[in-house]
């Protein structure tokens, strides 16, 4: 009767382990801590606008990362940027 005891109390154990793991697995950020979460809003540098992370043209410009609403507002910077 008790090793029935012991290993119900071992499996319920293991469970919660695997439940704790399985959400902070989930609940992991981005790799790079540097970068907005895809749902914060973001402002565009060239024309102002405010996206979401998520949906924004990201580019990494002399070490540092902007955000974009467009391809067209990144290469105007890019090239605003270079020159």
């Amino acid at each position: 009767m008790w090793r029935i005891i012991i290993i119900l109390v071992l499996l319920i154990i293991l469970f919660l382990m695997i439940r704790k793991s399985i959400r902070d697995f989930r609940g992991r950020k981005s790799a790079d801590p540097s970068l907005p979460s895809k749902d914060m809003m973001v402002q565009d540098p060239v024309c102002k606008l405010y996206i979401t992370a998520g949906s924004a043209v990201v580019e990494k410009i002399g070490g540092q990362h902007y955000h974009f609403c467009s391809n067209e507002c990144a290469h105007k910077f890019k090239s605003y940027m270079s020159g």
